[in-house]
This record gives structure tokens, C-alpha cells and sequence, in this order.
């Protein structure tokens, strides 16, 4: 059943993921709840969410786990992943409603190239077209959803640039966290994989004589996944290679190739390209990493603030107790632990007790 809800929601998924970092609340729409109230499971300044929007966007999140996340879940933390999919689809809301508030402008354009890219996965316009009537999406509803959710990103972009970092704050960072820019030891090398070791040891006399070079001849003859770049794996550290392959790796020195190397993709051959030692990065050397650390802090603490505020000036009604069936879940789920716990004890005593009464019955056999 789970395999067919990710199938049926592929499209769905195609359409928003690629794009949209906050894709589970496509569709929200925007209701009165001065029409049909009952149906609101929560409303922000009157504008309301109705539970077939929470609904979607629950089956949108959840088609993304794979079916041993989503039998682990008992029900009461199904509600609670619910619960937070509300809580998402009020925030991304209020930012909305701040969105108009402001006018933010979004052109034709901007929407056309959004369609575009979503084109992009599809393998012929009649193909992207069966994927919305599939899901009952028309081209005008994609168009307003893309132009929702692109009002929300200019609101969160610019939250985001209002973020500023002195050089002051970075070298502060730095002093307090030298002990996380250790940089280990790490190798550069290349290789050639292929599947047979004779076939490995012909290409090694090739290289050992000089009659060809590393790359193209990794280029030419190698099956893994870095064959194109000439068999290059960039640096690596320990702990990041199979043991085999490490082992020979970070024995070589610059300019050296190794014999032939088995692990359990086949066999290697290795050239090292350079090695870096351990060492302390300077405040130079880890500026630009600090600088993104701290950036994408101060700007989650913007983002959050600026929720926060909407939230304090908002009128937000959840008309449905989340909580209270969370508890009442539980509690279920621990009378039936208890429950299924005493038939065991039970079980296990009448299986005791007649184990003891056909004891009984032998003795009294073998004494006649």
C-alpha cells in the first residue's frame, strides 16, 4: 500500500521537490472562514486551512520515507507529525499574508521559468500534461501555487539579506572553536577499476613501462563512477574508503602507483596525486567556513523572529485538539501493552499448569 501511495504521488513530488525547498505546502489556496467554517481545522486572520489541505500536504511529507520509517510510526506519532505539518502550513501562511502586505511583485516570467523547469523532468509536453490531469492540477492552479511560493521565498530572501557577519564576530568564533578546524590527513588520488585481475595486472605493466598515461588510460579502461575525470577521487581522509583501498592509498607518495589492490568492487589500481598532513587551518584558511556557519544561523534566527512577530500580531484559531488525541493514543497503546501482557502471563501459567498435570498423570502411571 505504501509503495502505491509513493507512486501515485510521484508527479505531486516531480512538480514541487526539485524547486521548492518547502514543497509539502503546495495547495494551501486561500478559503474565507466566513463560508464554510466547520471545515477549517485552523484559521490565520480568517483565512482558513481545511483538513484535506493538511491531509495533502501529510501524504506529500510522508511519501518521501521509505516503508521502514513509516512502519515504525504508531499512530499517536502520526498525529504529531500532523500536528507540525499544521504548524508549517500557519507559518508559510502568516509569511504569505506579509508577502501581500507588502506587494511583492512577481512577473509572468518569473512563473513561465518555474513551469519551465518543472517541464524539464518530463520527457515531452503531452507527458507533463497527463502528470496534472493525473492529479487534477490545472496549469492555472500551478501557475498561482508557483506565484504563492514565490512570494514566500522573496519575504525569507529578504530576511535572509538582512543578515550582516563583521569580521570581529567571525574571529570570535574561530578563538572559541580552533579545535574544530583540525584538518586530518587526506590523500589525492586516482585509480583504475576493473573486474578481473589480470586484466589489472596488464595495465599495470602498461603504466610501470611508460606507454601510457594514468588518467586517459582510467578514462579508457576503468568501470567506476570517476572513469570521465581520469579515475580522480579529489582528497579523502581516512574512514571515507574501504580498508583495502585506504590502506594502499595513504602508503603511497606523491607520483607513486600501487600494485594491484582487491576489495570488493574489484581491482584497483592507485595512483597518489598529492597529500596533505594534519593540520590546524588558520583564521584565513577557515574564514569562509565560519562565515557560512554563522550565516546560516542568523539567518534561521531571523526567519524564526520574523514568525514569531507575525504569530504575536496574528489571529490564529486551531479548531482541533491535536494533543488530546496524541494522549488518548498513548494511553490506548499502554492498556493494550498491559493487556497483551497479562494473556501472555496467563498463557504461560495454563501452559506451566498442564505441563505439571501431565507430569503428575506419568508419575502416577509408572507407580501402577
Amino acid at each position: 500500500m505504501l509503495r502505491k501511495l509513493r507512486k501515485n504521488m510521484k508527479f505531486i513530488i516531480i512538480l514541487l521537490v526539485v524547486f521548492f525547498g518547502i514543497s509539502i505546502f503546495y495547495g494551501l489556496g486561500q478559503y474565507r472562514s466566513s463560508q464554510r467554517q466547520t471545515y477549517y481545522i485552523a484559521e490565520v486572520n480568517e483565512l482558513g486551512i481545511t483538513s484535506n489541505q493538511l491531509q495533502s500536504a501529510f501524504l506529500n511529507a510522508i511519501s518521501r520515507y521509505d516503508d521502514a520509517v513509516l512502519s515504525s510510526l504508531d499512530q499517536s506519532a502520526i498525529v504529531s507529525f500532523k500536528k507540525n505539518i499544521l504548524e508549517q502550513l500557519i507559518d508559510y501562511e502568516l509569511i504569505y499574508q506579509q508577502a501581500q502586505k507588502e506587494k511583492v511583485k512577481i512577473s509572468n516570467d518569473d512563473i513561465n521559468l518555474e513551469i519551465d523547469k518543472i517541464k524539464d523532468n518530463f520527457s515531452s509536453p503531452e507527458e507533463f500534461d497527463e502528470a496534472l490531469k493525473a492529479n487534477n492540477i490545472t496549469l492555472v492552479r500551478l501557475e498561482e501555487d508557483i506565484k504563492r511560493q514565490l512570494m514566500i521565498n522573496s519575504i525569507l530572501e529578504e530576511t535572509r539579506n538582512q543578515v550582516t557577519i563583521s569580521d570581529e564576530e567571525l574571529l570570535e568564533y574561530y578563538d572559541e572553536n580552533k579545535e574544530s578546524f583540525l584538518e586530518p590527513e587526506q590523500v589525492h588520488a586516482r585509480h583504475i577499476l576493473v573486474e578481473t585481475e589480470e586484466e589489472a595486472n596488464n595495465l599495470l605493466l602498461q603504466l610501470k613501462e611508460g606507454l601510457t598515461d594514468f588518467a586517459e588510460l582510467a578514462k579508457e579502461k576503468s568501470i567506476g563512477p570517476s572513469a570521465p575525470s581520469g579515475g580522480d577521487l579529489g582528497f579523502f581522509a581516512t574512514g571515507q574508503m574501504v580498508k583495502e583501498f585506504e590502506d594502499a592509498s595513504f602508503s603511497l607518495e606523491p607520483g607513486e602507483i600501487s600494485g594491484v589492490v582487491q576489495t570488493q568492487f574489484g581491482y584497483h589500481i592507485i595512483k597518489c596525486e598529492e597529500k596533505k598532513e594534519e593540520h590546524s587551518l588558520n583564521f584565513e584558511e577557515a574564514k569562509e567556513r565560519i562565515s557560512n556557519i554563522l550565516k546560516s544561523q542568523r539567518e534561521n534566527e531571523a526567519i524564526t523572529a520574523l514568525i514569531s512577530k507575525l504569530k504575536e500580531e496574528a489571529n490564529i484559531v486551531i479548531n482541533y485538539d491535536f494533543d488530546a488525541e496524541i494522549e488518548s493514543l498513548k494511553s490506548a497503546a499502554e492498556e493494550e501493552q498491559t493487556s497483551d501482557s497479562t494473556e501472555q502471563e496467563t498463557s504461560e501459567e495454563t501452559v506451566s499448569e498442564e505441563i505439571t498435570e501431565t507430569e503428575e498423570v506419568k508419575d502416577t502411571s509408572q507407580d501402577n
